[in-house]
């Protein structure tokens, strides 16, 4: 309970009617979730922006490496072409040789057949 002589230096026009100071508590209060709004409006906002750049980054890094795949691919299936070309050829020379002999045998090998049908 406050007694008036605690409020002796106090005079009229120093206080604030009831309806001033229900009046400044509202708008405090209006104020004060104004700020708590737009504060939860940039956060979300901020959330939001982050989501973006996230996907963005994970886009560029997915297709980053699917670039390099591409490449590595690319390289591995022209070495092997190189290799396998390498081989064709040495089996072509080797296949022409063993062609080469076999032409400069097939007179004596006939005759061998021949020669063992006879003989039978």
């Amino acid at each position: 309970m406050i007694y008036c002589s605690t409020f002796t230096h106090v005079t009229e026009g120093d206080t604030m009617g009831r309806a001033e100071v229900l009046r400044t508590i509202k708008d405090s209060e209006s104020e004060a979730e104004r700020i708590r709004a737009d504060a939860a409006a940039k956060a979300s906002e901020t959330i939001s922006n982050a989501r973006v750049k996230a996907s963005e980054s994970l886009s560029t890094g997915r297709q980053s490496a699917d670039d390099e795949a591409a490449s590595i691919i690319s390289e591995a299936r022209s070495s092997s072409a190189k290799e396998a070309a390498k081989v064709a050829s040495k089996g072509d020379s080797q296949l022409e040789k063993v062609a080469a002999n076999g032409q400069k045998n097939r007179k004596s090998a006939a005759d061998v057949v021949f020669s063992a049908f006879r003989k039978a």
